[in-house]
């Protein structure tokens, strides 16, 4: 089937739905790896606390240079033929469900450590080759801020929901079946499986991207160019010219901010699914059933959605992370409370206080994780103002690049760190030292982060009112129209956006 969308289709909520769907699968299979993942290696396939935590952190290290990989290949895609056909976003994405189903293999108690290890690195990097074609879709199939908001609700109510239905069914199945047997985990894994590959499957089949001609391939679109041999000394020339594509991305200022936040706020999130079932297990003294139970009640952030997007539209991005940051911080020190007072009031008390203290910070976390996405589709207009031209992709793929880099090294320290204070898997009680490394990955990490990410967000400066700026004047240049020409406020939001002079914007 040829490609023949066009960018001025109309974003509706049924193909918000459809596109929101993508992040059921990019968003539930974070929290069913990181709410389970580690607790199922370490009791049921003979693994320690640092084997699981350094298999968990190598593989995210291998999928952040999978990132790179299939950042620039997903942008250059429409120079082949079959890619022309199906939409260069749309042959990767078209590949995700079938090979979701190895992840299967993750849950089977009993297999040699390499398997967990091989299966494990296959499901990140296919993570990373879904969320790269996925990412850059809102920016292509909207230019209106609003549509584009639309887009990034609806699939941060996708994805919470995804989110909040791990924990929630797994809690009652464990519930049902029991936490010491293997069974109640492998029901939970091998139904959310499938589930993940079929809403990988709507995604790809809901949403529609750029025509080649449309990102810049018409000449490959038309047969002017033609596929060619390129050789060694080619390669080489595009691995340096690749090496270059991403060096470029951190020349603009907002991409600098926002990956500092998104990477901060991401890691943090990843740090606290991976660690927050042992908190409740050996901090709080309460089960894993009850750790799910809790981590469900993130299901209070789904009608909350739809009005994180009107906030978007009204107040813009930099006054909403002030709000989230600032209530996270005080999420923090109420979870810390919960900790210390646990023996200290009745059990009754500390059960609503507890509860409170959850509702409270999983609805901060929510509003501050939802804004790095609905941020990003607007890094790329301010990007086409100084490269002209739609680099989406590689901006996902930089970003997860990093993030995963990142995230990756954070997680095996995380391992060192739990085992370095004396944390056992094999125990059914920790020492108090290993509670206060747990408390102190948990709760002191995502507090720093949350401190640097406040002062950060003070000079973003993206916004509905800034981005439309920048698409006029993109428009403007488009038609023909010359830098000279350009108005004093529209050149300093170039300059402010791109911490470029305007002079060294849209060069050919």
């Amino acid at each position: 089937m040829r490609v023949s969308w066009e960018r001025s289709r109309k974003v509706t909520i049924q193909s918000a739905i459809g596109y929101g769907m993508g992040d059921f699968y990019g968003g539930g299979q974070g929290v069913l790896v990181s709410t389970y993942l580690a607790l199922f290696w370490t009791r049921f396939c003979g693994m320690t606390i640092g084997s699981a935590q350094s298999v968990l952190g190598l593989s995210t290290i291998i999928s952040a240079f999978a990132a790179l990989f299939f950042g620039v290949l997903d942008d250059n895609l429409y120079r082949f033929r079959l890619a022309r056909e199906v939409g260069r976003r749309h042959l990767l994405m078209l590949m995700i469900p079938p090979l979701l189903l190895f992840g299967l293999l993750l849950w089977i108690p009993g297999l040699p450590f390499a398997v967990y290890l091989g299966v494990y690195v296959l499901w990140v990097v296919l993570v990373q080759m879904f969320q790269t074609s996925y990412n850059p879709l809102p920016g292509e199939m909207a230019q209106d801020f609003g549509e584009r908001t639309l887009l990034s609700t609806v699939r941060m109510f996708i994805s919470s929901a995804s989110g909040t239905l791990v924990p929630l069914i797994g809690g009652i199945v464990l519930a049902l079946m029991g936490e010491e047997r293997p069974m109640g985990y492998m029901v939970v894994a091998f139904a959310f499986t499938i589930g993940f590959a079929l809403a990988a499957g709507i995604s790809c089949f809901a949403t529609w991207e750029l025509t080649p001609c449309q990102a810049g391939f018409g000449q490959w679109e038309n047969g002017v160019i033609k596929p060619s041999r390129i050789g060694f000394q080619g390669w080489k020339r595009r691995l340096r010219k690749v090496v270059r594509e991403y060096a470029s991305t951190v020349r603009i200022a907002v991409f600098r901010q926002h990956l500092a936040i998104y990477l901060l706020v991401l890691t943090s999130t990843d740090i606290f699914s991976q660690t927050f079932v042992f908190f409740i297990l050996y901090n709080w003294n309460r089960s894993a059933a009850f750790a799910s139970i809790l981590l469900s009640c993130g299901v209070i952030s789904l009608p909350l959605m739809p009005v994180f997007g009107w906030m978007m539209t009204r107040i813009g991005p930099r006054r909403m992370y002030a709000i989230g940051f600032s209530a996270g911080l005080i999420g923090v020190v109420w979870l810390l409370a919960a900790w210390l007072l646990e023996e200290r009031i009745p059990s009754p008390a500390w059960m609503v206080f507890a509860f409170a203290g959850i509702l409270w910070f999983l609805t901060a976390k929510a509003l501050y994780g939802y804004l790095p996405w609905t941020v990003f589709p607007y890094v790329a207009d301010v990007d086409q103002i100084v490269t002209r031209r739609s680099r989406a992709a590689t901006f996902s793929g930089m970003q997860f690049f990093a993030r995963q880099l990142f995230s990756g090294v954070i997680m095996m320290l995380v391992g060192v760190v739990l085992s370095a204070t004396g944390f056992d898997s094999t125990k059914s009680a920790q020492p108090w030292s290993a509670q206060v490394g747990i408390a102190a990955v948990l709760l002191g990490f995502t507090a720093v982060v949350l401190i640097i990410c406040w002062i950060i967000d003070s000079r973003l400066a993206i916004d509905k009112h800034t981005d439309g700026i920048i698409l006029r004047e993109i428009a403007r240049l488009q038609n023909g129209g010359s830098k000279a020409d350009v108005d004093a406020d529209t050149k300093a939001v170039v300059e402010r956006l791109t911490g470029l002079k305007y002079e060294d914007c849209w060069k050919a």
